[in-house]
C-alpha cells in the first residue's frame, strides 16, 4: 500500500467515524484515531467537496477534547506530564521555557532527547552523546531514549507513556524516530512548536515559505504554533490552512536572555575564547565563523557557500592569529552534507578539517552546544546562515554575510539581510577588509541601520510587554485553568 492509498484510508476512517458520532462535543473520541487521520485529511483536504472546511471542524473538536483531558487530570490532582522534544543541544531553544514551566507544581517536565534517524550512524551518535550531556549538566530532567552501541530507540513505554503535552522543537518530524514523529501520537495530546530556528529563508521559486514553513501540515496539527516576529505571523495568516488560529506572536524565545543586562567574568570569557593567558581578553577581538549546510544546489532553499571558502578560514585564522580569537560555529548538518557532495571524501577527512581548527592557538570549534554566550561575548560574525541573520541582530554586532545567486528570503529575511554587510562567498579580499576594516578598525557603518530594523521587526518585549518564555508559559497554562 503506498501512502496516498493509506491517506485516503484513514480519511475514510474519519469519515465513517463522524457519520457514528465520534467526533461529538460530548462524548470522547475513540482511543485508535491519531494524528495520523488529521495529517491523512490535510493532505486529501484540495480533494474533498468542503476539505478544509471539514478539516477545521474536526481539529477544533480535537482540540476541544485534548484541553478536557488535561482539565480532569488537574481536578483530580493528577500531574499534567509536559515532554520537551530535543534533536540536539545546538538546536534547543526553550531553556526558559523549561524552567519556567517546571516551576509549577501541577506539570511533570522532561526533555526527550531523540536520535535523528536522517544522519548517518556516526553523526547520530556524535549528535546525541554530546547533547545528553549538555542536558545533564544544565540540570534538565533528560529521559534518554538511544541505545547507540545498539543503533536503536526506544518508545514513550520507556519513560512513563504517552504525555499530555508536547511541546516540539522541529517541525521537521520525519527526522525522529517513528514513536516520536507526531502522526503516530492520540489526539489526547495536546501539542505546541516552538521553532528552533527564525524563519527567514525562501526558495527562488517562493514555494517554500508557503508549503514547508506557514501551511507545512505539522503547523496545521499544532494546538498552538508560537511565531518569532510579526512578520511571519502574517506569513501564518496568509498561507496556512488554518489562517494562523493556532499561532500566537510570542517572539523568539531563545533570544530571552539577550534582553537582561549580563556580564562575563574575564575567566568566563576565556573559557569560550582560546586567548593567550599573558594577554587580556580585549586585547584580542572575538570572531564566529558559522557556515550553513546547504551545499548541493539540488536543494530546495541553498545558501552556504562553505564549498568556495573552507580553507580560506583556515588562512585567515592563521594569519590574524596574534589579533583575532575565531569560533568555527557549523551548522551540525554541514559535515553529513560536505561528504555526501564529495567535497570531503569521508566523515574522517572533514574530522580532520575539524581538527586543524582545533590544533590553532587562536581557534576553538563549537558544535553541539549552546551558543548564546559565544553570541555575547563575540565581535562579529561572518556567515551564510539563515536563522542566523534574525539571531544576532539581538546582539547587534557587526555580520557579513556571505551570498551566492541562489539564496532567497522571505519579507522578514529580506528586511535583516539590509542590515548587515555583505560579500560573495568566494571574494577573499572583501572578506579580509571587513576584518580589517569593521572588526579591527571598528569602522561599523551600519549599526544604526540594524538598531532601527531590530526595534521595527524583533522587539517583541517592547511589543508584547514580556519576553517570549514568559508569554509562551502564560499561553500553555491557560490549558490548566480553562
Amino acid at each position: 500500500m503506498n501512502q496516498q492509498e493509506i491517506y485516503i484510508n484513514q480519511v475514510q476512517e474519519l469519515l465513517d467515524g463522524v457519520d457514528r458520532g465520534d467526533f461529538t462535543v460530548t462524548s470522547d473520541i475513540p482511543a485508535h484515531y491519531t494524528y495520523g487521520h488529521l495529517h491523512a485529511l490535510f493532505q486529501l483536504a484540495d480533494q474533498l467537496q468542503n476539505g478544509k472546511e471539514l478539516y477545521e471542524k474536526i481539529y477544533d473538536r480535537i482540540v476541544a477534547f485534548s484541553k478536557r483531558k488535561i482539565q480532569e487530570k488537574i481536578s483530580c490532582g493528577q500531574k499534567v506530564r509536559v515532554a520537551f522534544l530535543a534533536i540536539s543541544a545546538a538546536e534547543w531553544a526553550a531553556d526558559r521555557v523549561y524552567r519556567l514551566l517546571s516551576e509549577d507544581e501541577r506539570l511533570e517536565c522532561f526533555v526527550v532527547l531523540c536520535p535523528l534517524v536522517d544522519r548517518a550512524v556516526g553523526d547520530r551518535k556524535k549528535t546525541e552523546e554530546q547533547s545528553y550531556h549538555y542536558f545533564q549538566n544544565n540540570r534538565y530532567d533528560v529521559k534518554r531514549v538511544y541505545q547507540s552501541e545498539e543503533d536503536t530507540c526506544a518508545g514513550w513505554e520507556l519513560i512513563g507513556g504517552f504525555p499530555d503535552i508536547v511541546i516540539h522543537l522541529t517541525s521537521w518530524y520525519q527526522a525522529l524516530p517513528a514513536a516520536f514523529q507526531i502522526v503516530q501520537f492520540p489526539l489526547n495530546i495536546m501539542n505546541c512548536y516552538l521553532p528552533y530556528g527564525m524563519y527567514v529563508a525562501d526558495s527562488l521559486n517562493g514555494i517554500y515559505a508557503k508549503m514547508a514553513v506557514y501551511n507545512k501540515e505539522m503547523v496545521n496539527l499544532m494546538w498552538r504554533v508560537y511565531a518569532d516576529s510579526e512578520a511571519n505571523l502574517a506569513g501564518y495568516e496568509r498561507y496556512g490552512l488554518l489562517h494562523a488560529k493556532n499561532v500566537r506572536y510570542s517572539g523568539f524565545a531563545k533570544m530571552d536572555s539577550f534582553f537582561e543586562k549580563k556580564g562575563y567574568t574575564e575567566e568566563q570569557i576565556r573559557n569560550i575564547w582560546k586567548i593567550p593567558s599573558d594577554i587580556g581578553v580585549d586585547e584580542r577581538k572575538k570572531v564566529i565563523i558559522a557556515p550553513h549546510h546547504t551545499i548541493e544546489n539540488s536543494e530546495i532553499v541553498v545558501y552556504s557557500t562553505f564549498t568556495r571558502n573552507a580553507y580560506f578560514w583556515l588562512y585567515l585564522a592563521k594569519k590574524y592569529q596574534d589579533r583575532i580569537s575565531f569560533i568555527y560555529k557549523p551548522h551540525p548538518n554541514l559535515r553529513m552534507k560536505a561528504v555526501r557532495c564529495g567535497y570531503f571524501q569521508s566523515n574522517e577527512e572533514y574530522e580532520a578539517y575539524v581538527d586543524a581548527w582545533k590544533s590553532l592557538p587562536n581557534a576553538r570549534v563549537s558544535e553541539e552546544e549552546g551558543y548564546l554566550d559565544i553570541f555575547a561575548t563575540s565581535d562579529g560574525m561572518i556567515m551564510d546562515s539563515a536563522s542566523f541573520l534574525g539571531e544576532y541582530l539581538y546582539v547587534n554586532k557587526p555580520m557579513l554575510f556571505l551570498t551566492r545567486e541562489e539564496q532567497a528570503f522571505n519579507i522578514l529575511g529580506k528586511k535583516l539581510v539590509s542590515g548587515y554587510y555583505t560579500a560573495k562567498g568566494e571574494d577573499y579580499m572583501a572578506i579580509e577588509q571587513f576584518l580589517q576594516r569593521v572588526i579591527l578598525k571598528g569602522e561599523d557603518s551600519m549599526q544604526e541601520i540594524r538598531s532601527r530594523i531590530f526595534a521595527e521587526e524583533l522587539d517583541y518585549v517592547d511589543k508584547n510587554g514580556c519576553g517570549a518564555s514568559e508569554f509562551i508559559c502564560n499561553d500553555i497554562l491557560k490549558l490548566l485553568e480553562e
